[in-house]
């Protein structure tokens, strides 16, 4: 394994808990790292010991998007929060990104740490690169953890109905470009509105436009890296899906749809949160996903 520490990992950290809130804003041990897959350079931030677990950020976010839980699951677990290919400090070729891709990285970045097998906890886009993992590579994974988000297609769909107006407005939102676009989108994401700082909106947009290609090629990527419901029922990883409860972006029926179709897979809602349950009730969050885990 080859891997540099990288200075400005740590400095990533300090920016992003000035957004959260105070439970949030403990320092960190988390070491910034930078690691080769094929040929490319992956950013991630490494603690504690023990069983490894890779935590997979969403959609236009990067590994410090898990700063308040990197720290409570160190306490039992070898934890690795990721840069995915085409985010964060990672490198961004450009290339037709998909969720089977990011999932070639992650098997391939696990080889790369050394990692024969890991437990996955996945937010929105990182649940389904999790989920899809699970089907794809089982050998690598031991548990895996979808938090709003890991979908399927039906087995019958029916043909799929012309967006609304609203569905496209998010659909743009989600590759934001200016302040006003990311702070109705964060509006969307957190159920507390008041979370949604102008400090936040700067450093998300800064963020979102350093993968702004990315985001596009995912949007585009249609049924490319996909799922069929069979393949999801073929699911052996034991399974934990965690909703916030008034999500608005992914609707809290997907947990219900998920739990249905993976084998023996348990199910968590959490009051009063939204999308992205690991920051607006980390705490909850953090006990569930250790007591699952352990």
């Amino acid at each position: 394994m080859t891997t540099r520490f990288c200075a400005i990992g740590a400095a990533s950290l300090v920016a992003v808990s000035l957004t959260l809130p105070l439970a949030a804003r403990q320092p960190s041990a988390a070491a910034g790292k930078d690691v080769t897959v094929l040929g490319f350079t992956l950013h991630y931030l490494e603690a504690g010991s023990g069983p490894p677990v890779v935590l997979l950020h969403g959609l236009g976010g990067d590994g410090s998007r898990w700063r308040p839980n990197i720290e409570p699951l160190a306490k039992d677990f070898h934890v690795f929060a990721l840069d995915q290919i085409g985010f964060g400090r990672s490198d961004k070729p450009l290339a037709n990104y998909n969720t089977g891709m990011l999932a070639e990285f992650l098997v391939d970045f696990l080889k790369a740490v050394n990692v024969p097998k890991a437990s996955l906890v996945g937010n929105s886009m990182g649940a389904g690169v999790a989920l899809y993992t699970a089907v794809h590579h089982p050998h690598v994974v031991d548990r895996i953890v979808l938090a709003d988000g890991g979908g399927f297609r039906a087995a019958t769909a029916a043909p799929a109905a012309p967006a609304t107006p609203e569905a496209l407005r998010r659909r743009q939102l989600q590759n934001s470009t200016t302040r006003e676009e990311t702070r109705e989108f964060f509006k969307i994401l957190f159920h507390d509105k008041s979370l949604v700082t102008e400090q936040m909106v700067d450093e998300q947009l800064a963020m979102r436009l350093r993968s702004a290609f990315t985001i596009t090629k995912m949007q585009e990527a249609g049924d490319r890296g996909s799922l069929t419901e069979e393949q999801v029922r073929g699911v052996k990883a034991p399974t934990l899906i965690v909703w916030g409860r008034y999500d608005e972006l992914a609707n809290p029926a997907g947990a219900d749809r998920l739990e249905r179709t993976i084998p023996g897979a348990r199910k968590t809602i959490i009051d009063n949160c939204g999308h992205m349950p690991q920051l607006e009730k980390a705490g909850e969050f953090n006990r569930v996903v250790r007591e699952f885990l352990r």
